[in-house]
């Protein structure tokens, strides 16, 4: 990876993702609206690589044109809406940047000397079950996110198809933390109330959820990206499952603080159940594995918010 363009490279997983591409000597192009992603996110460069920031809307042409002069060989389309809640709030803008912004991006880079093209998926595209999901499980997304998600997985399909000489890959992303998220998730309000010594208000505390520190999902993505052309399909979690209680009570353990929590029924959900992967395909295919266990990586988070 020589010249490397990551939209949403301002954000949570694209800024540590952009990080790692300089460092690596890469000549990155970022494309990012900043609505969620910080300038502040972007170092100048690495070592030998080079950086570019282009201030532009995934769905717009004109916003893009500096991506194909820029003619990259690898693309990391990390530019979506990520939260939840707001995408259920808001349906059709989650398609439109999540699906049409994609295709807006393929449209873009198709006289590139492209090599590869990486899409980060979901896990969400499983939905729940008590056993880690492989990438052979049917999906079946129950949310606009996992569905907005999933198409973009068939529009993957149809690049493949149209450009079968390209590494072509969907990075099902399971549930990444660390510093620098820009999504009011669980683990940045639990900071919040840490920082502020309030009681942590929480919903349901039993269901287990694959927690991957985010410079380790940064590494599968880079990892997914090299290899010959075909159309690959890679889960990137720990494959061990993590309940959020055990989260404060490893965050106690580290810090020598109890944490005071509260379970709130307004924020307990039904339905609610396990979400973990197998993320064996990926490790065996490209020889990536994850350096952080949890304690190690809320012990780097919790340093990074100044709180140990």
């Amino acid at each position: 990876m020589d010249r490397v363009v990551v939209t949403g490279g301002g954000g949570f997983i694209g800024s540590h993702l952009v990080e790692s591409l300089l460092d690596s000597g890469a000549d990155v192009l970022v494309v990012d609206d900043f609505r969620l992603g910080k300038r502040e996110h972007l170092a100048s460069g690495g070592p030998a690589g080079k950086l570019t920031v282009v201030e532009g809307d995934i769905r717009s042409a004109g916003d893009l044109r500096p991506v194909a002069d820029f003619a990259p060989d690898t693309v990391f389309h990390m530019a979506a809406l990520h939260f939840i809640p707001y995408c259920n709030a808001h349906p059709q803008e989650a398609l439109d940047v999540n699906v049409l912004g994609l295709d807006a991006v393929i449209r873009a880079v198709r006289s590139a000397p492209l090599q590869a093209f990486v899409f980060p998926s979901s896990g969400a595209i499983y939905g729940f079950g008590d056993q880690p999901w492989t990438e052979a499980a049917p999906a079946r997304p129950d949310e606009i996110y996992g569905i907005s998600k999933w198409m973009g997985e068939q529009i993957m399909g149809r690049f493949h198809a149209d450009r079968p000489e390209l590494r072509t890959v969907v990075a099902r992303l399971f549930n990444t933390y660390g510093p620098r998220e820009t999504n009011p998730h669980v683990l940045p309000e639990v900071m919040k109330a840490l920082h502020a010594g309030r009681t942590i208000e929480l919903g349901n505390l039993w269901p287990q959820r694959d927690l991957i520190f985010v410079t380790d999902t940064a590494a599968g993505l880079a990892a997914a990206a090299e290899g010959g052309p075909g159309l690959e399909v890679f889960n990137v979690g720990t494959g061990t499952g993590t309940t959020i209680e055990d989260v404060m009570q490893t965050i106690g353990e580290i810090t020598g603080h109890p944490v005071d929590i509260r379970q709130v029924p307004e924020r307990m959900r039904d339905g609610d159940g396990h979400l973990i992967s197998d993320p064996q395909k990926l490790m065996q295919a490209t020889g990536w594995k994850p350096q952080y266990d949890l304690e190690a990586g809320l012990r780097r988070l919790l340093a990074s918010e100044g709180l140990l």
